[in-house]
């Protein structure tokens, strides 16, 4: 390939994907706030770097959707040299006329997702970096100018089509569902000039032999130990899709690769991390599976750093010493700190204290356990969590439909029986996902919440605040007298301000629990 001539097939994704936020996966969320007064170049510079580049070019860290993708085409027959992955500000030394195809992973293209639609709201309006990022990279004059055949898949696509916005974009193809079976045939249309449909919806899930080992690593080292998850929550798309788990010779070569290339930190990309092996139709763990995957990823050459991505509640409560026993090998490669201590970490979903909206939404969530025993459920499960230096990053949901305000005061009352242990707790907005049972459902607003949940809200924040607060700056700020200063004088000063701010827009609750966050 030539700078002049292009690829024939270029993968990309938007700036905010295309970035590890300096490394930390948990970051990465923010990128779903609105932008508010900072421009782009800052943001870019400040919060979302772009990833290292190779000699030639293309990324040396790319998201892993996009690096299944790579995979699907190189072993579908696409030649090496014909198929580049690279960051959209690079656009222009690898899209020109010989570019037939341009194809785009995104998890956020119009800014609908749980995060984006709660925090750009709360925040104060305006759209979501995710979304301005991907409309920036469709308005690239390299894809103006040389107008390849632009296709999008990823968890996002969905809301392309929900919000009729592929046509405005210029974008020729939306794939929804997992892309395995097809993805290649798509592209082979596109690069030979064949009609493309405008919307694909795939119902039917690959088998684990169907989905390929990545070739290049991706970021934040993310390597797939399972896809889908089975309790059939509502309000979720993964739940809906039959759990698969990835054999372990899979996992370690995706592992050998990625450590290959340079990164030493691996994300274990799953639904649930302790359901690993499972074959349980009551979700009881298997506590050897997940022993033998832990420990097989550990012991290979050059990993520093382990990272889950998700875990379930009920199977730790299910089988403490499974819990114990992970925990020792992962405090080993942590990856977080709080202060000075090591501390495992992974996003979990709590989501309501109600047992009425357990029963109606997600019945399957509790499971070995019943809907009734919720509560008690996520209490012995964070005690059990904490006392193995594991700190959950734990969502809660706000405004499901039906939520009446007894449910709220059954939440706020899990908060409080929650308050003294460590975690970090993340209120969501409820929106309507694709492929999910809630799909065609209204979704929560911020203007319309009620007094409680936006105690809710704010006691979430509250918590976060005391937990976290002083060992982020700490972490980032090394001068301890500087560190005194923004705890004790620059916090609190922009903080009256917000403060003000907020009160005038959402009102006093809010005014207070910005005042009471940041007192010194």
């Amino acid at each position: 390939m030539t700078e002049t001539l292009g690829a024939k097939v270029v993968l990309t994704a938007s700036a905010t994907e295309m970035s590890d936020f300096y490394n930390s996966p948990f970051i990465a969320f923010v990128a779903g706030f609105a932008k508010g007064p900072f421009p782009l170049w800052f943001l870019r510079k400040m919060l979302y770097p772009p990833v290292e580049r190779n000699e030639d070019g293309t990324v040396k860290y790319a998201p892993y959707g996009l690096r299944k993708v790579e995979a699907i085409l190189l072993k579908n027959g696409f030649d090496v040299k014909e198929v580049a992955v690279v960051h959209p500000f690079d656009l222009d030394m690898f899209i020109g006329p010989n570019t037939k195809v341009v194809g785009i992973s995104s998890m956020d293209p119009a800014g609908m997702g749980y995060v984006s639609k709660t925090y750009s709201s709360l925040i104060g309006g305006g759209e979501p970096m995710n979304a301005i990022e991907f409309r920036e990279l469709l308005r690239h004059p390299s894809i103006q100018r040389f107008k390849p055949k632009i296709i999008v898949g990823g968890f996002g696509a969905w809301q392309l089509e929900r919000k009729s916005v592929a046509d405005t974009y210029g974008i020729d193809c939306v794939i929804i569902g997992e892309g395995e079976k097809m993805i290649a045939d798509i592209f082979k249309k596109a690069v030979n000039g064949d009609p493309l449909p405008q919307v694909v919806h795939i119902k039917q899930s690959p088998k684990v032999d169907e989905i390929p080992i990545i070739r290049h690593a991706a970021i934040h080292g993310c390597v797939e130990i399972s896809r889908g998850c089975g309790r059939n929550c509502q309000f979720c798309t993964p739940t809906m899709q039959r759990k698969r788990d990835v054999p372990i010779e899979k996992i370690i070569k995706e592992v050998e690769i990625t450590v290959r290339e340079g990164c030493h930190r691996i994300t274990l990309v799953t639904e649930d991390l302790f359901l690993y092996g499972s074959k349980s139709k009551r979700f009881t763990p298997n506590r050897k599976a997940v022993l033998r995957l832990i420990k097989s990823v550990a012991s290979h050459s050059g990993v520093e750093a382990i990272q889950p991505a998700h875990i379930s509640l009920a199977p730790v409560v299910c089988n403490p010493r499974m819990i114990q026993e992970v925990a020792e090998i992962l405090i080993q490669y942590h990856w977080y700190s709080h202060g000075k201590k090591p501390i495992v970490t992974s996003e979990t979903g709590i989501e309501t204290g109600s047992v009425r909206l357990m029963r109606k939404y997600m019945a399957g969530k509790p499971l070995p356990f019943k809907p009734e025993q919720w509560k008690e459920v996520v209490c012995q499960a964070f005690g059990i969590l904490n006392d193995n230096d594991w700190y959950p990053l734990a969502t809660l949901i706000i405004g499901l439909p039906d939520e009446r305000e007894d449910d709220v005061l059954k939440t706020l009352e899990l908060l409080d029986e929650l308050k003294h242990y460590y975690a970090f707790f993340v209120p969501l907005l409820f929106v309507p996902l694709e492929n999910c049972i809630l799909m065609n459902k209204r979704g929560a607003e911020l203007d319309s919440l009620s007094r409680a949940r936006w105690e809710f809200l704010t006691q979430c924040w509250e918590y976060n605040i005391k937990v976290w607060g002083n060992s982020f700056l700490e972490s980032r700020i090394q001068n301890p007298i500087l560190c005194k200063v923004v705890k004790r004088v620059i916090i609190p000063s922009l903080g009256g301000l917000a403060g003000i701010y907020y009160g005038i827009k959402h009102g006093e609750i809010m005014r207070n629990a910005i005042l009471k966050m940041v007192k010194p």
